[in-house]
């Protein structure tokens, strides 16, 4: 027989295979303990819908360390008070500190709309909203990030924002309000996920590693392999006994099947040590102090030292983004001519225990630098005291000027502050 005439394997099965007993069908082999036997597609196979990296935003934030990163951003400046204060940082009213503070949107609240801002900065480097005059006033309206394209160029930025109707705007600066984080020299602003996207992928790769091992009842992965030939029958009963062995059951092999297992176990993986380190990886690229993830030795910093940290490094700079972003593209020229800046009062995230408060709150006092009713409405949230003494700070602690007040006369003459 010459090569031109040769037999393929197939027509080598077609045309000599008829003597030997009919055998089963022989799919490709595949991982028997990843839900499937044999090619069995089972539906409830949840793992090819897991991504394996990070190829967007929605999918990094989807990790829970990089969720918690930034959503602990989001929350801690989201929640802090704005206000428009003047040189002297006297708190003035006017309708824009309203807006800011209280209402930017019809829809949402000022602590829903600054969290949902700082969590968009935090995760993707920068957070645009547009601001719209209406008949009541000026409104707020963040952009959809995921509908959102900024161009950063030599001194310049143009942003398309694609709207519900399909049609793609083109906003100036002038149009809209913004805040960035740290950017390369050119200013544009570097993306958190983006730079953090190979710990990403590591830690998206963990996960599907620890739920492919748990799904499948903590029993190592391998293959089934045999010299001699499965008919249907063998087939089935191998299927039953690998069902059974799945749910916790024993599995008895027949037909001289070998298991060869292809991995070892989680501990052997040290898995655990692997998920603990990518968690702390991710807190380095947003610079979450120890403590706040639950790391063991973070034990050797104080909550209130950890809480300063945060502030410092993590808050501060994000909440003096956002008072400079507010001043320079919300006020108006002769509002920021007068003096009036933006200010977030980051006194709530610097408070320590109940005993701390008190002993800063005699300090202050005593050092005259707040007075009784700044130390009652700040530091305890309790209302004021209608009493010119208990709005001055000079006045001495051991004056009676409560007991004048209840007595109607002037007990302590002498202690008069003029």
């Amino acid at each position: 027989m010459s090569l031109a005439t040769a037999l393929s394997p197939d027509d080598y099965r077609r045309g000599f295979g008829g003597s030997r007993p009919t055998l089963a069908a022989r799919p490709e082999p595949t991982n028997v303990t990843d839900g499937r036997f044999f090619g069995d597609d089972d539906l409830w196979s949840v793992l090819s819908l897991l991504p394996a990296e990070a190829n967007s935003a929605e999918t990094a934030a989807r990790v829970s360390a990089v969720n918690f990163c930034c959503s602990i951003i989001a929350e801690g400046v989201g929640s802090l008070p704005i206000s428009l204060v003047d040189r002297g940082l006297n708190e003035i009213s006017v309708p824009l500190a309203d807006v800011l503070a209280l209402e930017p949107n019809h829809l949402y609240t000022g602590a829903e709309f600054w969290a949902s801002m700082v969590f968009a900065g935090a995760l993707r480097g920068v957070a645009f909203a547009e601001p719209v005059a209406t008949l009541d006033g000026i409104e707020i309206w963040a952009l959809d990030p995921r509908r959102t394209n900024d161009e950063w160029g030599d001194r310049s930025l143009r942003v398309h924002y694609s709207g519900g109707d399909g049609r793609v705007r083109r906003l100036l600066p002038q149009e809209l309000f913004w805040f960035a984080g740290i950017g390369d020299a050119c200013g544009k602003p570097l993306v958190p996920w983006k730079m953090a996207k190979g710990s990403i992928d590591f830690q998206l790769a963990l996960e599907i590693g620890a739920r492919s091992f748990f799904r499948n009842e903590r029993r190592p992965a391998g293959f089934l392999s045999t010299d001699k030939g499965l008919n249907e029958e063998s087939l089935a009963r191998i299927k039953d006994g690998i069902n059974r062995w799945k749910r916790g059951g024993i599995a008895v092999l027949e037909q001289g099947l070998k298991w060869d297992g292809v991995s070892g176990s989680n501990s052997d993986a040290q898995l655990a040590e692997l998920i603990k380190q990518r968690t702390l990886e991710m807190a380095r690229y947003w610079r979450i102090p120890k403590f706040m993830i639950g790391e063991d030795d973070a034990g050797k910093t104080s909550s209130e030292q950890g809480a300063q940290d945060f502030v410092k490094y993590v808050a501060r700079p994000q909440g003096r983004r956002i008072e400079q972003a507010i001043t320079t593209r919300l006020l108006p020229p002769d509002m920021r001519a007068a003096g009036v800046r933006a200010k977030l009062n980051f006194d709530a995230l610097l408070r320590g225990d109940s005993a701390t408060q008190w002993k800063n709150a005699v300090l202050a006092r005593t050092a005259s630098v707040l007075s009784v009713n700044e130390i009652r409405k700040d530091f305890f949230g309790k209302p004021e005291i209608t009493e010119d003494w208990a709005n001055d700070p000079r006045t001495p602690l051991n004056s009676n000027r409560a007991a004048d007040t209840v007595m109607g006369g002037e007990t302590a003459p002498q202690d008069r502050v003029e």
